[in-house]
């Protein structure tokens, strides 16, 4: 499944447009190298997103179906670390 519709159908990113976005901007890892949106991701696979001051690690458990319902989007990752980052202001 393409990175930026597993964003999408998982509810990290609320549209399939902002998920392509953090991807063009680099904010968007996948096993420690940046991603593109079209990138395939599998079980296993560990995506970092980098949000204004927030970082989360997270592990891909299954890939979600298309008749999935939101609640069970959770199902589909586990979260591994989330933290904060302090913007550096030059």
């Amino acid at each position: 499944m393409r990175l930026d519709l597993f964003l999408k159908k998982t509810s990290i990113a609320k549209r399939r447009t902002f998920a392509k976005r953090l991807c063009d901007e680099g904010c968007v890892m996948v096993n420690d190298r940046i991603a593109k949106a079209g990138r395939l991701v599998e079980p296993g696979d560990v995506i970092e997103l980098r949000r204004r001051e927030r970082v989360t690690r997270l592990r891909v458990v299954r890939l979600p179906s298309r008749s999935q319902r939101s609640r069970e989007a959770g199902e589909c990752y586990e979260i591994i670390e989330e933290r904060k980052e302090k913007i550096l202001d030059l």
